[in-house]
């Protein structure tokens, strides 16, 4: 009697979990409300899209990547990052969350945080643009010039063209002093970008600095 009592409250506990599953158009429909909220920055409304599929699928990867970087543009970053280390735990080596964190570390100007992360997505890809980027800005911030200098020598092998990593270049050399090399550089940008703001601004400051 007992084993068949067993038998049936197992049977039972599996129809209930059925019975919260979601099919996969009201799934689609879920998501389809959450980026239509994003596109028009409610961001609050585009989370509670997603409310019945979290509570059905808390353990899985895409709706706490999705709910990450939707907590990280309503400005809630414990929240973020709440999800996006969840989303981490199934996907380790998940760059698109790595490169997400990071901007949650640089919006609460982390530059230890962000240069962490920044450097575990370089070593998964030596390339990547964007934590390339953020390694490099996080270490000037924390004055480490000739290091920020390192990695955007390497990007511009790649990218020589590139204003990001140009302008990175030139405002770590200034800071560390090498005016003459980074002045050239800004000048370089302006060629490839003619209305470059960082460019003008740093040549106006070295030449009214050198006309004392």
């Amino acid at each position: 009697m007992k084993r068949i009592l067993m038998v049936i409250f197992v049977f039972l506990s599996v129809l209930a979990l059925n019975a919260e599953d979601m099919t996969q158009e009201e799934i689609a429909k879920s998501y389809k409300r959450s980026y239509d909220y994003e596109t028009i920055g409610k961001y609050e409304k585009a989370i509670a899209s997603l409310k019945d599929v979290y509570q059905n699928y808390k353990s899985t990867y895409t709706v706490n990547y999705r709910l990450g970087w939707l907590y990280y543009l309503n400005k809630k970053y414990a929240n973020s990052m709440e999800h996006f280390e969840k989303a981490l735990i199934i996907y380790p080596s998940s760059i698109e969350v790595l490169n997400s964190m990071i901007l949650v570390h640089s919006v609460q100007l982390d530059w230890d945080k962000v240069e962490e992360k920044s450097a575990q997505v370089v070593k998964i890809d030596y390339y990547n643009f964007t934590a390339n980027y953020w390694y490099s800005y996080s270490l000037r911030m924390q004055g480490k010039y000739e290091n920020a200098t390192i990695i955007d020598r390497k990007m511009l092998t790649i990218f020589p063209t590139s204003v990001t990593f140009l302008v990175e270049l030139a405002e770590n050399l200034y800071a560390n002093s090498e005016f003459e090399e980074s002045i050239s550089i800004f000048y370089s940008v302006l060629i490839l970008e003619p209305d470059n703001t960082i460019s003008e601004a740093y040549i106006k400051k070295y030449l009214e600095f050198n006309k004392k």
